[in-house]
């Protein structure tokens, strides 16, 4: 009876009209002071990774290269994060750390990877104790999506997963030349964020008794609804966080923080240069 009378409460009051001007996450805050949240896109330095595409990067420890970083890092300065999350798996968090306090006791030289060339280097401007690894891993079967939806003769979305593959080269050479600050603005472009709407084509993948594309993609909002949970764990109202994300994350992460109560989104492309 508890139950029933707690759901008819929602009920009617999501049935109730808002007062002009008022979204249904304002009656969710607090008084608390918010956090605020930077998801700043990035491409891989090493250029390598496990996504479906990656770019190919030249050398960024080259001198011009590591000016161009050391430009971008001042620019995060600005906005001066509280803590700094990475895309790493916690259990290397205690490890990555241990490199950190290294390279700010002059012991390591930062490797090319960009939660070093970015999260360490920025972590040791601030003086920050530590950086936070906040990914979460569950993989997603492309072939068993594409072969379902070969099985089901599902012309229309075969065609459009081809129309994105031909987009994408053109979307890596942003990453490939030019300074280090103008590939990550492209990183955080809209029209880069635009290219998630190619999982919409892989969830319809499968059948109505076989949904196998639904099931797929159920993993990478998973995953990302993972991270935002685990950045929120890490946060303190008040605080400022700077989140440190392959791009492909960006619109989730930013979606997620955009409509939490409690949490103010912060775009990156008002401080890079």
């Amino acid at each position: 009876m508890l139950t029933l009378l707690i759901a008819a409460g929602m009920l009617a009051a999501a049935q109730s009209d808002p007062a002009p001007g008022s979204q249904v996450t304002d009656s969710l805050a607090t008084d608390a002071a918010p956090i605020e949240v930077m998801v700043l896109g990035t491409y891989h330095f090493t250029g390598g990774g496990q996504d479906l595409h990656n770019a190919d990067v030249d050398d960024h420890l080259a001198p011009e290269r590591q000016r161009e970083i050391e430009a971008v890092v001042d620019a995060l300065a600005s906005f001066d994060p509280d803590k700094i999350m990475v895309e790493l798996t916690p259990e290397h968090e205690a490890g990555f750390n241990e490199t950190y306090r290294a390279y700010r006791a002059g012991e390591h030289t930062l490797t090319v990877n960009e939660r070093q060339q970015l999260g360490m280097r920025l972590a040791a401007r601030l003086g920050h104790e530590q950086l936070y690894a906040v990914d979460y891993q569950n993989g997603m079967d492309f072939e068993a999506m594409l072969g379902a939806a070969q099985a089901n003769e599902q012309d229309r979305l075969l065609a459009e997963f081809e129309n994105f593959n031909a987009r994408i080269p053109a979307m890596m050479s942003r990453f490939e030349t030019g300074p280090v600050s103008e590939r990550l603005r492209g990183a955080n472009a809209p029209e880069t964020a635009q290219l998630h709407s190619v999982y919409l084509t892989l969830a319809q993948m499968g059948s109505v008794e076989d949904p196998i594309g639904a099931h797929q993609m159920g993993n990478w909002w998973e995953r990302n609804l993972v991270i935002f949970s685990r950045i929120a764990a890490h946060s303190e109202p008040g605080e400022r966080i700077l989140v440190i994300y392959g791009s492909g994350h960006t619109y989730l992460l930013e979606q997620f923080f955009g409509e939490a109560p409690g949490f103010d989104l912060v775009d990156p492309l008002s401080i890079l240069p």
